[in-house]
């Protein structure tokens, strides 16, 4: 296709940025202003996204003076390690697309066409590639917020992970923690968690309590989340639906410590 006669043309310049720091005082940065590179694979947008929802919330709670202000130091070690990774997707994905260096136009024009579809045709690794393109598999394991007690499952999702989903009875795990504030799944057979101890640990507008239980339809979000119908576990829910506290069976000393410390 040949193209004539333009009505109107402008330069556009790529950028391969990264802020040092995301943090300096009372001095956030995010989006744009903490990262910016090639639009290949579209992952400047879902990127400041997140950095605004991890942000948010937890200026939020710091405005409230309700946990410990190293609550905002936390954003930095999260987010800036994300940014670093997508600047590096992004430099690779636009160098492969655009390179004149003859071994790479044969690879993107010949071997690329025949062999993207065959791995996409695998299913693991399809959605392997969903979830890091979509972002859907970005995870804070190191993060200061991500606690795994020694008795936690050793299947299933980890502290830092995002919270998977599964059907709850008429409902799922993504509806039963959609409202602000963090969300605490008591995970397995009732009498494994005192109800005095439970009340205790509920707080109004900022922490939520909920039972996941195979008799009442909780079999597939157990299973989803590595435990057993009649084994007890528990997963404190943060705010942007991150796994921050991960424990097996029902002691709660660890939780109301942690729930001390970073809720309030």
């Amino acid at each position: 296709m040949r193209l004539r006669d333009p009505v109107w043309m402008t330069n556009f310049r790529l950028h391969h940025r990264g802020a040092t720091r995301y943090r300096s005082g009372p001095m956030f940065l995010a989006g744009d202003a903490a990262h910016i590179h090639s639009p290949v694979g579209a992952q400047g947008m879902n990127t400041g996204i997140q950095d605004a929802v991890n942000l948010g919330w937890k200026l939020a709670q710091a405005l409230r003076g309700t946990a410990d202000p190293a609550l905002l130091d936390s954003y930095e070690a999260e987010r800036a390690r994300v940014g670093r990774k997508v600047l590096r997707f992004t430099d690779r994905a636009f160098t492969a697309a655009t390179s004149t260096r003859p071994a790479v136009r044969f690879a993107r024009a010949r071997i690329a066409p025949a062999v993207i579809p065959a791995v996409l045709g695998v299913r693991p690794l399809r959605s392997t590639a969903f979830r890091t393109v979509s972002q859907l598999g970005i995870r804070y394991r190191r993060s200061p917020l991500s606690c795994d007690e020694p008795g936690a499952p050793r299947r299933g999702p980890r502290a830092g992970d995002r919270l998977p989903d599964a059907p709850v009875g008429n409902t799922t795990l993504h509806r039963l923690t959609a409202a602000p504030g963090w969300h605490l799944l008591l995970c397995g057979p009732a009498p494994a968690w005192p109800p005095d101890a439970v009340a205790s640990l509920t707080r109004p507008g900022r922490l939520t309590v909920h039972r996941v239980t195979a008799a009442d339809g909780g079999g597939p979000a157990l299973r989803r989340l590595g435990l057993a119908p009649d084994s007890a576990g528990l997963y404190l829910v943060r705010p942007d639906g991150h796994i921050g506290y991960r424990a097996g069976g029902g002691d709660l000393r660890g939780l109301t410590a942690y729930v001390s410390r970073w809720v309030g």
